[in-house]
């Protein structure tokens, strides 16, 4: 999961996907690299209600996935002051 928050490292990673597509300029990553992440917790939960692409039925590997992102820059300059 923490890979496809990153940059990709060389376009091979990208697969089919070598452009960014109409509107994804600028592209934006998460993370510049992975090794950059400094704290990870993860909490459980039931999921009590049908993903959206179930058709209303219950599967049994659907998962809801919600990211909480707290940054921090790795250097301060004034474009990311606001971080701070």
């Amino acid at each position: 999961m923490f890979d496809a928050l990153r940059m990709p490292h060389d376009a091979k990673e990208l697969g089919p996907y070598t452009t960014p597509a109409v509107g994804e300029d600028p592209f934006y990553v998460l993370l510049q690299d992975d090794k950059l992440l400094s704290h990870v917790s993860v909490e459980t939960d039931v999921l009590l209600e049908p993903t959206p692409t179930a058709n209303g039925q219950f599967l049994a590997n659907d998962t809801r996935l919600v990211i909480t992102v707290e940054l921090k820059p790795y250097r301060v300059d004034v474009y990311n002051l606001h971080f701070n």
